[in-house]
């Protein structure tokens, strides 16, 4: 392991990044972080037995904390990884994305926030390479059903994007970490909406900016992938029956179809049998996935109430 020794006790932090296929895109962006500044956890989702291989050299030349897992999401990897660090000692908890260039003094900073403000979720000001912001403080719209990326919306709870948040031990343990069942996308919508439920705040350090790929791991030449939009719909309404009443849950499932445009918008695809394939096919897939999980969830809810009764 990486010595840790002029990391102040207080704040004993660490670091999540899951691998998928990246393994050069971590340790160009975080090669950095094996200089002493925290425990680092890298979390391999399989994706073949040389990157692993590839994965576990890097690791060993970094000093960092390798973790093997089988392929089981995004939010399922970070859970894994942050037991890791608690384990580890660590108090503070981070996790960056591969494609997130993550400096030690950047680490440092946003772990002093949450140690700090140990109810809150904390994240930096995320940009793109052009300079443009690119994750800020998010708004869930229940109302309409939707996410915002920015904005005044009075009354509507709020969210972080998850390519870097940082978070006391003690609130990840009482938000039980990530949900399970997302696989990617969404989980830091949940988080965020719970930590808020649980009397926690989000905290945006605009004054910490960092920079960050998006679809660095995908690839953007081609547009967004089909798991990107497939997820991002059916996700959408796994959120809503998880987190919503009966109500609003009716809501988000009414609006399914205007979000099934917004996600083929955003796949980005150049031509007609692109945004066919690519774009139309599974976002209609994960809509119907999604609204198939809301539908029997609420059924189950029914059923439940109905043997109360008895």
């Amino acid at each position: 392991m990486a010595d840790r020794r002029d990391v102040p006790d207080e704040l004993r932090a660490g670091v999540v990044i899951v691998n998928f296929g990246s393994h050069d895109l971590v340790e160009r962006n975080h090669a950095r972080l094996g200089d002493g500044c925290a425990h680092v956890v890298v979390v391999d989702n399989y994706s073949g037995d040389a990157e692993r291989a590839a994965c576990v050299a890097m690791c060993d030349r970094r000093g960092w904390e390798f973790v093997a897992n089988a392929n089981t999401g995004f939010g399922d990897a970070v859970n894994l990884g942050m037991l890791r660090l608690m384990a580890a000692g660590c108090s503070v908890l981070v996790t960056a994305n591969p494609d997130l260039v993550l400096s030690p003094e950047k680490l440092r900073a946003l772990a002093e926030r949450a140690s700090a403000n140990p109810m809150a979720v904390v994240a930096p000001l995320v940009i793109t390479p052009q300079g443009k912001p690119w994750g800020r403080l998010g708004v869930i719209s229940i109302r309409e059903g939707r996410l915002y990326t920015h904005g005044d919306h009075p009354g509507s709870p709020r969210w972080l994007s998850g390519a870097c948040l940082a978070v006391s031990a003690s609130l990840w343990q009482r938000l039980d970490g990530f949900a399970p069942g997302y696989f990617m996308y969404w989980e830091d919508v949940d988080l965020s909406f719970r930590a808020q439920q649980a009397g926690g705040t989000l905290l945006l350090a605009d004054d910490l900016v960092v920079e960050h790929d998006a679809g660095g791991t995908q690839g953007a030449s081609a547009g967004k992938s089909l798991l990107f939009t497939y997820y991002n719909c059916r996700n959408r309404l796994v959120f809503a029956a998880r987190n919503l009443s009966g109500r609003q849950q009716l809501v988000w499932l009414w609006t399914s179809g205007s979000e099934l445009r917004r996600s083929i918008g955003r796949a980005h695809q150049p031509d007609l049998r692109s945004r066919l394939t690519r774009a139309l096919w599974p976002a209609f897939l994960g809509t119907v996935a999604g609204a198939f999980l809301l539908l029997t969830s609420g059924l189950r809810r029914a059923l439940d109430r109905a043997r109360g009764r008895r």
